[in-house]
């Protein structure tokens, strides 16, 4: 997609996030009547209030994230943009923290995930539940309510189980891992864990294919004669598939352990044949039809994680792996 097109079509939604929010905005005098009545005693309903909290928090704060995390965006694809012409035979150059040849694991995301999650529950989705729910069906809206908030619970339950490991950092050895090659890397994890402990340390290659299949003008035509309305979006689909995985258990010794840290060195030998990491280049349809537009990506990633199946705690690195061709592969192996 052509840049400006991008921009375009990032400002327009912009615009009307910021409209989302003016007619949220719209709503805070009404609610505010209807709380100070409600505080001098007047009667009030739980369903009117609930649906007047709704009407403003859901297109302020929909709107409001719409707008940052489009202006997050821009800039984001920007920066990337200038790295890509900086370095335009090396992709690994162009994340900032595999040019730096450390990868650094945070909270920060899941802490505004967490933020999020809570405030649109608690200020958008309980609410208009509560209304509804005084309309019909109160039960079956009450249930819905009810295991949304069980779901949120066992993620921010996994967040906090990982908060630690998510503060882990690994430093490559290889820029890039090379396919043919090898990849190599030290893991550090803030957290002493205890000698003994046995942790599986894996190397996989998923690719992800997404597929959509254009509607043929034929068909349409064919449906409006006959009085049918469908949509002019044809059938897609997502799916995950792991190419490669090699894996290995990993005891922690007295000599891994470091003040309050475990270090633990990574190190696999990738057979060739495989693709890189990032976008592939157009492949074929592999019999679909004709008008399907498919997109395949690459993820390398380096997972570690107990070797006890009770246990939650894992990280997931990003790893960058390319094909360099036999020379590079030679260079190294004399290396």
């Amino acid at each position: 997609m052509p840049r400006f097109v991008e921009i375009a079509i990032c400002l327009f939604a912009q615009c009307v996030s910021v409209l989302g929010i003016l007619i949220g905005l719209g709503y805070v005098t009404p609610l505010l009547s209807y709380a100070s009545t409600a505080i001098q005693g007047q009667p009030w309903h739980v369903a009117e209030l609930a649906r007047l909290i709704a009407m403003v928090c859901g297109p302020v704060l929909v709107g409001l994230l719409t707008f940052i995390g489009l202006t997050w965006h821009l800039w984001s694809t920007q920066v990337m943009r200038r790295r890509m012409r900086q370095n335009p035979e090396q992709p690994w150059m162009w994340q900032s923290d595999w040019a730096e040849k450390s990868i650094r694991l945070s909270n920060r995301a899941a802490l505004w995930i967490t933020i999020i999650a809570s405030a649109l529950y608690g200020l958008v989705v309980a609410p208009l539940g509560i209304y509804l729910a005084s309309l019909k069906n109160a039960t079956l809206v009450y249930s819905f309510l009810g295991v949304v908030g069980f779901f949120l619970l066992i993620y921010f339950r996994l967040l906090w189980v990982n908060h630690r490991w998510n503060r882990s950092r690994m430093q490559l050895e290889t820029l890039p891992g090379v396919i043919g090659g090898r990849f190599e890397g030290v893991v550090t994890i803030p957290e002493s864990i205890p000698e003994g402990t046995v942790l599986r340390v894996a190397l996989r290659c998923d690719m992800t294919r997404s597929a959509r299949t254009s509607p043929v003008g034929r068909e349409d035509l064919v449906d409006m004669a006959i009085g049918m309305e469908r949509s002019r979006n044809g059938p897609s689909s997502l799916q995950t598939e792991t190419l490669y995985e090699d894996s290995r258990l990993f005891t922690v010794k007295r000599t891994s352990l470091e003040s309050a840290a475990t270090v633990l060195p990574v190190s696999f030998q990738i057979p060739g044949g495989l693709p890189p990491s990032g976008k592939q280049a157009p492949s074929a349809t592999d019999g679909l039809p004709l008008r399907t537009r498919i997109n395949d990506h690459c993820n390398w990633r380096v997972r570690i994680k107990p070797e006890q199946t009770s246990d939650l705690r894992e990280i997931l690195f990003e790893v960058p792996v390319f094909d360099l061709g036999n020379d590079a592969v030679s260079k190294l192996d004399r290396a």
